[in-house]
């Protein structure tokens, strides 16, 4: 099947995600176990998009993670920009509306499913149900395992990179909601691989080295935690009061929506630290290493705190003896997995290919500097294929940012200069998406 030309995509498919559709579109349990980074999510859309050009869009609920339901959204938008999608959103009687009634497709978060299934006497049948990021089903006894498991779908798909993470009890406790009974009480470990071969698909970045580029790059959209976003909207109204002339004060105003973007300084919730928690499962599970760059200290600090893996941290305020220090222990030490690191210190002149994936917690103004801090890595000597990950808090000032980059890239670089005094205050306000 030539997929780009029947299914009208805007990027053509590698061969490995054309397998994987074919895998997802004949199955009515699937498990797709890919590694981070080779396009789950891609794969799913697509396979929608197979299946219901030719049934017409049937009811679907994509269950996933707080923070990445725009992340989903984003993708339907340039994978299968013409289907239903709508998130579940609002309180509970209104989410409980969307999800029960919403004949198309309906992306709702683990806990509103909770919530769902707690409150509601009577469920929806779906015709699709895709679970992401999976892995959180994996604890029998937790209420969001019991509520899943309620979910009645003649098709159930999962996504996770890490289909076993600690025993082959996790794939025992996925496949009870995936295809129930399937797996029996005393089966050997041998037995369990040999029965769910037929609903399951994994491929390691290793195997598919050739049909991957070099750098693998991708935008990972994000939902601020509802602490985040009251504070976000708070600073707005509370600090909005400037005059729309100085723009010294309203660039102060960016960095500090950019900053709470981050975090909440007061409560400490963090949609990405959530996210990039995730990332670093996946990755130290398999021994790889991985820089993370903000160009905030505070932040790499609040990132190193709260971390249960320990991490090195590189910025301007250790002295030459030091930085040397940990890019040494990050090079040649295999125990040392994690470096956060600071774009403005770290960004240029440091070689540091033994890492596979880069992770841009927060947006740059200038793209070329995000460019040269993925540089570090992708670089000659690398035995890895690089993940160039760049964290974007939807809804907000960074998704603002790369909008107005694609149109305004010399304007940016005005700004960056310090030539923000010589625009008018009206392109300041465009950024914060506060006049139209």
């Amino acid at each position: 099947m030539d997929f780009q030309k029947e299914l009208d995509l805007p990027f053509p498919l590698r061969d490995y995600q054309k397998t994987g559709v074919d895998f997802l579109t004949s199955s009515t349990s699937a498990l797709l176990g890919d590694d981070m980074g080779l396009g789950k999510t891609i794969q799913v859309i697509v396979s929608l998009k197979k299946i219901f050009n030719k049934t017409g869009i049937k009811k679907t609920l994509i269950v996933v993670p707080n923070s990445l339901s725009s992340n989903w959204l984003n993708e339907f938008r340039i994978w299968y920009k013409e289907c239903d999608v709508v998130r579940a959103r609002g309180d509970k009687s209104e989410r409980e509306y969307i999800i029960k009634n919403n004949s198309a497709v309906t992306i709702a978060t683990y806990e509103h499913i909770r919530a769902l299934v707690s409150d509601s006497k009577s469920l929806p049948k779906f015709e699709y149900i895709i679970f992401d990021e999976a892995q959180r089903l994996k604890n029998q006894s937790s209420n969001l395992y019991q509520a899943c498991r309620k979910l009645k779908a003649n098709y159930k798909w999962m996504l996770t990179g890490t289909p076993l993470e600690n025993s082959p009890q996790d794939i025992v406790s996925l496949f009870s909601i995936l295809k129930f009974g399937l797996i029996q009480s005393g089966f050997t470990t041998s037995e369990i691989r040999d029965t769910i071969y037929p609903y399951l698909l994994r491929r390691l970045k290793t195997e598919v080295l050739d049909e991957l580029p070099d750098l693998i790059e991708e935008n990972r959209y994000i939902d601020l935690t509802q602490n985040q976003i009251t504070l976000y909207n708070k600073t707005i109204k509370q600090k909005f009061e400037i005059d729309k002339k100085d723009s010294g004060g309203m660039l102060a105003l960016i960095t500090e929506l950019k900053q709470i973007c981050n975090y909440d300084p007061v409560s400490y919730s963090s949609a990405k630290l959530e996210v990039l928690k995730e990332i670093l499962e996946e990755k130290i599970s398999k021994s790889e290493k991985t820089i993370i760059f903000s160009q905030y200290v505070k932040t790499l600090n609040f990132i190193k705190e709260n971390l249960e893996h320990k991490s090195l941290i590189y910025d301007g305020s250790l002295s030459s003896e030091s930085k040397d220090e940990v890019i040494n222990k990050f090079k040649n030490n295999d125990e040392e997995l994690i470096l956060l690191m600071s774009i403005k210190s770290g960004g240029v002149g440091l070689n540091l290919q033994e890492a596979a994936t880069v992770v841009i917690f927060d947006r740059w103004w200038n793209p070329a500097t995000e460019q040269q801090a993925i540089a570090r890595a992708h670089r000659l000597g690398n035995k890895n294929k690089v993940h160039a990950i760049k964290f974007v808090a939807a809804g907000t000032i960074e998704e603002r940012i790369i909008d107005l980059l694609e149109i305004k890239q010399d304007y940016f670089e005005e700004v960056v200069e310090g030539a923000a005094e010589k625009r008018s205050s009206v392109s300041l306000l465009e950024i914060l998406d506060l006049e139209s």
